[in-house]
C-alpha cells in the first residue's frame, strides 16, 4: 500500500512542477467561469423563452361564500359554488396565448411534481391548496406555491407573474363578476379586497441558482474531464519512454503501479476541484451549498473521471491519441451534458443522451445542492458516478495489466 501511495503522490508532485499544466487546469477554468457567468447569464436569468413544461397540482376544493348564522337554507343553496383552482388550471394556464410558451401537465402528488422540477423535467410546479377558494371568498389569507427549477429562472418568473395576475383578477372582481354575476360582484369585491391572496415564490430547493454558480460547476466538471485525459497521456508517455519498465524492475508489482496511477489521477482531479471550489468562492462569491455535499460530489466525479481516464489510457495506442482525445471528448461531454448551454434549450432526444454522460449527473448534483434541495438528492448522482468510476477503472486497469 505504501508503494501505491508513493506512486500516487508522484502524480501530484509532477503536476505541481508543471507550470503549463497548472495554467491550463486552474487558471483557464477560472477565466471561463467569469466570462460565461456574466456573458451567458441571460440564458438563466433573463434570456429568450422557449416552450417549457409546467405542472399544476390542483388540490383546491369548490366552496360557497360564508353566510351569517341563521341564514335560511334556501338562501344558502342559492349561493353559487366557486372553484378558483379549476379556473386557473383549465382556463388561465391553458389560454391560447399561454399555450404558446407553456405545456401544462397535471399531477395529484405534490412530491412527484416537485421531484420532476428538481430533475429538470419541468420549469415549475404550481400548487393550489385545498382551501384556496374558501380562503379567498371568505377574506382569509390564501397561498399559491410556485416551485421552480433553479436553472430556469426566467421561465419560473413568467409562471409566477401569471399566477399573480390571476389572484389580482380575483381580488379586483373581474373573475368574481363572472362567477357571481354583476349584481353580487360589488359586494364580493368589498369582501375580497380586505386581504390580497399571496403568491409564495419558491424554488425546487430553498435558494435560486445564479448563472455564475451554474458555470462554476459546469466549467469545473469540464476541466476535470480534461485532466483525466491528460493523465491518460502521462500514463502512455511513461510506457513509451520506459519509465514504467524501470519501475517494474524494482520490487514493485504491476498491479501496484496501476493502482498507484489510478489513485494519483483521482488525487490530481480532486485537488483541482477543491482549488477551483475555493477560488470561485473567493473571487466570484460562488455558493456551492453544503461543503460536505459538494466535496462528496467532487470526490465521486473525480473517481468517475479517473476511471474514464484509465480506460482511455488502456484503449488508446499512444500519447498523441490521448492528447487529441482530451479536447474532442472533453468538449463533446461538456456540450451534451449542459455544461456549455442549459439543458432546457436542448431537444428531448439530446436531453435523454445527456443522462448517459457522467458530466450530467455531476452538474445536476451540484445544482441540486446549490439550490438547497438537501442530502436526499445527493445519493443518486454520487452512486451513479461511483459506479461509472469503478466499472471504467476496473476495465482500464485490467487492460493495462494485460499489456
Amino acid at each position: 500500500m505504501r508503494k501505491v501511495l508513493i506512486i500516487a503522490g508522484t502524480a501530484l508532485t509532477r503536476l505541481a512542477r508543471d507550470r503549463k499544466a497548472l495554467i491550463t487546469l486552474l487558471l483557464m477554468p477560472m477565466v471561463l467561469i467569469g466570462i460565461l457567468g456574466s456573458a451567458l447569464g441571460s440564458m438563466l436569468e433573463g434570456g429568450g423563452i422557449h416552450p417549457y413544461t409546467v405542472i399544476i397540482v390542483n388540490a383546491d376544493q369548490p366552496a360557497k361564500p360564508a353566510v351569517p348564522e341563521g341564514t335560511p337554507q334556501q338562501v344558502r343553496d342559492a349561493l353559487p359554488t366557486m372553484d378558483l383552482g379549476k379556473i386557473l388550471a383549465t382556463e388561465v394556464l391553458t389560454s391560447d396565448q399561454i399555450k404558446e410558451i407553456i405545456t401544462l401537465k397535471t399531477e395529484t402528488d405534490l412530491d412527484k411534481a416537485k421531484d420532476a422540477v428538481a430533475k429538470g423535467q419541468a420549469a415549475a410546479a404550481v400548487h393550489v391548496p385545498a382551501d384556496f377558494t374558501a380562503n379567498v371568498i371568505n377574506s382569509k389569507a390564501a397561498n399559491i406555491d410556485v416551485y421552480s427549477d433553479p436553472g430556469m429562472a426566467t421561465q419560473a418568473e413568467i409562471v409566477q407573474q401569471i399566477v399573480r395576475s390571476f389572484t389580482e383578477q380575483v381580488t379586483t372582481g373581474n373573475m368574481v363578476s363572472r362567477l357571481l354575476g354583476p349584481d353580487k360582484a360589488q359586494q364580493a369585491i368589498l369582501e375580497l379586497t380586505d386581504r390580497l391572496p399571496v403568491v409564495k415564490e419558491a424554488s425546487s430547493g430553498t435558494r435560486q441558482v445564479k448563472a455564475i454558480q451554474y458555470y462554476a460547476a459546469a466549467m469545473a466538471i469540464m476541466f476535470m474531464v480534461s485532466t483525466a485525459f491528460n493523465r491518460a497521456k502521462d500514463i502512455l508517455e511513461e510506457q513509451a519512454d520506459g519509465t514504467l519498465a524501470r519501475i517494474l524492475v524494482s520490487p514493485t508489482g504491476k498491479a501496484q503501479v496501476i493502482c498507484g496511477q489510478i489513485l494519483g489521477t483521482m488525487a490530481v482531479i480532486l485537488s483541482q476541484f477543491v482549488i477551483l471550489m475555493i477560488g470561485t468562492r473567493l473571487l466570484f462569491q460562488v455558493d456551492w451549498g453544503d461543503w460536505a455535499a459538494a466535496l462528496a460530489l467532487g470526490a465521486s466525479f473525480s473517481l468517475a473521471a479517473a476511471g474514464i481516464g484509465t480506460a482511455a489510457a488502456a484503449l488508446l495506442n499512444n500519447p498523441r491519441a490521448a492528447d487529441s482525445a482530451t479536447g474532442v471528448v472533453g468538449m463533446i461531454f461538456a456540450a451534451l451534458s449542459g455544461s456549455m448551454f442549459p439543458l432546457y434549450l436542448f431537444p428531448d432526444g439530446l436531453k435523454m443522451v445527456a443522462r448517459f454522460i457522467p458530466n450530467y449527473w455531476a452538474l445536476q448534483g451540484f445544482l441540486d445542492q446549490m439550490s438547497g434541495l438537501g442530502l436526499s438528492y445527493l445519493w443518486m448522482p454520487v452512486a451513479i458516478l461511483c459506479a461509472i468510476g469503478l466499472v471504467t477503472g476496473s476495465v482500464g486497469a485490467w487492460r493495462l495489466a494485460s499489456k
